[in-house]
Order: C-alpha cells, then sequence, then structure tokens
C-alpha cells in the first residue's frame, strides 16, 4: 500500500516511471482499475483519477470494452530520452562515452527568465551546471542546466559525471512528467568547442504537481546529429529521431 505524499500523484509518478522503462510493452493491457486499487490499497476513485491522467497524458488509450493499453508514444522527447543514458547510446553506436563538467555554481541571482521559468521567489539558490558530452573525445552536445537548489541538497559537481537523470530517480526521487521545449538551429557558446549550427533544445521540465524541475539548453553539434522523421501511413502520427549521421561515424571509425 502506498503510503507517503499525496497517494494520486505517488501512484501516477509509479506509473510513468514503469511504463518510460518498458515494464509493460506498447500496445499491453495496463491494469484495470480494480487491479489498481486492489494492488496498492487505494479506493477505485483514486484508481480511476490515476487511469484518467495517464490517457490524458498519452500514456495509456482506452479500447472500449476492453480496458486500458499501453500506447505508442512517438515524439521528439520520448527519442531524445533514449539519450537519457548516454553511455548505452554511446556503446550502441560503437563509440566511447566521457562527461565533463565545466562549471558548477550556486547563484542567487539569476535572469528574470530563468527565474519565471524556475517559479523562484526573490534571492532563491539556483544551481548552474555546464557539461559537455564527448564520443571518442570529440564534443558532440553542450549542456546548459538550471535547477531549483531546494530541490536538489547537497549536489556536487563529481555528482554529475554520470546520469543527471538517474540523480533525480534515485536520490531526490524525482519524476519528471511534463517537459516543454522548443528545437531550432543555433550558434553554439563558445565553451562548447563546436563550430556550425547546432540542434538546440531549450526548455523545461515539472513534476505531476507542475512544480518545475530543471531549465535546460541542449546543443547538439549540427555536424554529428541529423533528425529522421518515419510514418508507416499518412494517418499515423509521426515518429520523429535524432540520430547519428552516418559521415560522423565514418570519421570516427
Amino acid at each position: 500500500m502506498i503510503e507517503t505524499r499525496n497517494v494520486y500523484i505517488q501512484l501516477i509518478e509509479l506509473c510513468q516511471q514503469q511504463l518510460a522503462e518498458g515494464k509493460w510493452e506498447v500496445g499491453a493491457r495496463f491494469p484495470s482499475e480494480r487491479e489498481l486499487a486492489a494492488e496498492y490499497g487505494l479506493s477505485r476513485a483514486t484508481a480511476n483519477k490515476v487511469l484518467s491522467k495517464l490517457v490524458s497524458e498519452g500514456w495509456l488509450e482506452i479500447r472500449r470494452g476492453a480496458g486500458c493499453f499501453v500506447a505508442e508514444r512517438p515524439t521528439l522527447f520520448s527519442e531524445l530520452r533514449q539519450m537519457d543514458s548516454f553511455t548505452d547510446f554511446a556503446r550502441a553506436n560503437g563509440l566511447m562515452p566521457s562527461t565533463e563538467v565545466t562549471a558548477f555554481e550556486s547563484l542567487r541571482e539569476v535572469n528574470d527568465h530563468i527565474a519565471a521559468k524556475l517559479q523562484l521567489k526573490s534571492r532563491e539558490r539556483v544551481i548552474s551546471i555546464v557539461r559537455r558530452r564527448l564520443l571518442n573525445g570529440v564534443p558532440v552536445i553542450h549542456e546548459e542546466r538550471w535547477l531549483p537548489s531546494k530541490r536538489y541538497p547537497r549536489l556536487k559537481a563529481k555528482d554529475l559525471e554520470g546520469s543527471f537523470y538517474a540523480i533525480c530517480r534515485e536520490r531526490y526521487s524525482l519524476h519528471a512528467t511534463r517537459e516543454d521545449a522548443t528545437l531550432s538551429a543555433a550558434i553554439p557558446p563558445r565553451a562548447s568547442d563546436m563550430s556550425g549550427p547546432t540542434l538546440c533544445l531549450d526548455g523545461a521540465a515539472y513534476d505531476a504537481e507542475d512544480n518545475p524541475l530543471w531549465l535546460q539548453r541542449l546543443h547538439y553539434h549540427g555536424e554529428c546529429f541529423e533528425m529522421r522523421h518515419t510514418s508507416e501511413n499518412l494517418s499515423a502520427f509521426p515518429r520523429m529521431s535524432l540520430r547519428l549521421r552516418k559521415e560522423f561515424l565514418g570519421k570516427l571509425a
């Protein structure tokens, strides 16, 4: 039985995490309202609210007379999420990954845009992070991230040499349930050691209660990455993915 925090919020986060990790395959039947209520010691009304929320966010789809099933979620963010484990992504392409934390600061004051996006109170501290992600020693992603300090107590620069998302989940029990971002062409910062245009992903992530978890700006090296669109038929939801260019892989081979 779930006992800590609001049971509705906690069960949503748990289901989202399990769905993201692939506990149920796309098209698989998801536990019913009655099954969720019995497994977690909840009322059926609460279980129904959880299912409704998962359906509204695109995790599940309702099949009349059959129940809820795991939905296909072919969004750009879902494809980019495959790169959350930069190590796994690199090794799948036969490359050696590494991460450099080039800046780590605790700031009392930030610009108005950052303060508004993170819903900060006056002089509330922010952790500012800059990282470089490299493949075979070549910088391919320049990452800038801003965190509300109160959500990440005792976070150190050395903690960020691995997966940021793993730290969120495992140390702080933070799970992003909504992300709002744009993708555009951009010129990388000088500190990135990347030349030429980049694909810049710029936006924020929020928890189930719509509290901001982070603001980020990720520059993907334009010579290394390309966008790909696939669709099995014109009525299908388009699949947008970010992948390594064959020319780049050829240079590193």
